[in-house]
């Protein structure tokens, strides 16, 4: 016989539009030995190196940003710069940083409704 099914689940509530955001990363010596890994709800969202500039995208929610030095210096001066943060390595071969993405505001605010116009002035017809 069939095995019962399961319990229909609810329909899942819909996803938060993403956040788009520009990414810079730079600024500093030694970029070669720069890598790092932005992790949010949605998983793995960017990676890259120094010089980096890109756009990601994600949902809005807690993001871990991931930063790796190869030579265990930590970053000599480069910065990651996105969504109105700044993390840097300041020492050492690796560290992470954990940041709130925000929705965004609307990119324009919608105008203010209009006043309904008066009707033009027409004709009345008798009947």
């Amino acid at each position: 016989e069939p095995p019962p099914s399961p319990p229909p689940s609810p329909p899942p509530s819909p996803p938060a539009a993403p956040v788009e955001f520009l990414v810079t990363v730079g600024g500093g010596s030694w970029e070669s030995e720069v890598s790092w890994d932005l992790t949010c709800s949605s998983g793995l969202i960017g990676s890259g190196g120094s010089p980096y500039s890109g756009t990601l995208s994600a949902p809005p929610g807690e993001c871990t940003l991931d930063m790796y030095d190869s030579y265990g210096d930590g970053w000599n001066g480069d910065q990651w710069e996105g969504a109105g943060n700044t993390f840097t390595l300041d020492s050492g071969s690796s560290g992470s940083a954990t940041f709130t993405l925000a929705p965004l505001p609307p990119s324009s605010p919608q105008p203010p409704s209009q006043p309904p116009q008066p009707p033009l002035p027409g004709y009345c017809f008798a009947t």
